[in-house]
């Protein structure tokens, strides 16, 4: 999502100019990268209390050795399974 003017192919930039932009950019990356790292650790906060089953009870657990939840990705604890004796 561009938000700065379109500029024509064959138009000629000043150093001056793409330094400019440059810091804009950089500035606006910046930004852009706070805002994933806030939206990053609200994720995480709803995820750590998941139940691991999805709305309607099911248990959300896929996987056939290994269990990982579908809604949060967490490995999920298997039970014991005594093979012999």
């Amino acid at each position: 999502m561009p938000t700065g003017r379109a500029r024509p192919v064959d138009e000629v930039l000043t150093q001056a100019e793409r330094i400019e932009r440059r810091e804009a950019l950089r500035a606006e990356i910046a930004a852009r990268e706070a805002e994933i790292a806030r939206l990053r650790e609200e994720e995480a906060l709803l995820l750590a209390g998941c139940e691991h089953r999805y709305g309607d009870g099911r248990r959300a657990a896929t996987g056939t050795q290994v269990k990982i939840c579908a809604i949060c990705g967490k490995l999920l604890p298997s039970r014991d399974e005594k093979l012999w004796g």
